[in-house]
C-alpha cells in the first residue's frame, strides 16, 4: 500500500501523512502544481499560479473555493499555503518530497485545523489516492471520491 503513515493530533489540531508515490519526485510535482492534473485530484486552479507569495483560488464544488497564500515553493522539493476555506479557521497545509529509489516520499502536514481536524484525515487520505491513480496512469473515477472518503472515515 501508497501510504506509509498518517495520524491525527486533536489537542494539536493537526493531520499528518506519508506516501510513497510510483513516480519522479518532477511527476509529483506537476501534479501538485499544474492546472491540469489538479482537478483530478484536487479541484480546478480557478486563479493564481504557485509560486511563493502568490495566491491562488481553487473552485472544489460549485461555488464554493479555498483561496492560499504560497508561503514557500520549492519546486520538487516543498509546497507550503494557507489553508482558507469559508467557515473554518485559516490552517497552513505543508507537502514536502524526497526522492527515494524511482519513487517519492511525500509527507504532507495540515495544521490549525480546529473542529475541522477528524475529517480532514480521511479527506486528506483520499484525495492522495486519487492524486496517486493520476499519477500512475490508472485515474479513479470522480463519482466514487465521496464513497472513497466515507469508507475511510468509518471507524
Amino acid at each position: 500500500m501508497p501510504l506509509i503513515r498518517r495520524s491525527i493530533d486533536p489537542v494539536l489540531e493537526r493531520v499528518s501523512l506519508t506516501w510513497s508515490m510510483p513516480v519522479l519526485p518532477e511527476r509529483v510535482w506537476w501534479g501538485l502544481t499544474d492546472p491540469e492534473p489538479l482537478p483530478h485530484w484536487l479541484g480546478t486552479l480557478a486563479a493564481g499560479e504557485f509560486a511563493t507569495d502568490n495566491i491562488v483560488r481553487i473552485k472544489h464544488a460549485e461555488d464554493y473555493y479555498s483561496v492560499s497564500t504560497i508561503l514557500d515553493c520549492e519546486p520538487e522539493r516543498l509546497l507550503s499555503m494557507t489553508w482558507d476555506f469559508p467557515d473554518e479557521p485559516r490552517s497552513v497545509l505543508r507537502i514536502s518530497l524526497s526522492s527515494d529509489a524511482g519513487a517519492t516520499q511525500m509527507t504532507l502536514l495540515h495544521t490549525g485545523l480546529g473542529a475541522e481536524t477528524a475529517s480532514y484525515l480521511p479527506g486528506w487520505h483520499t484525495h492522495l489516492l486519487y492524486l496517486e491513480g493520476l499519477l500512475a496512469g490508472r485515474p479513479l473515477d470522480p463519482a466514487g471520491f465521496w464513497g472513497t472518503y466515507e469508507q475511510l472515515a468509518a471507524p
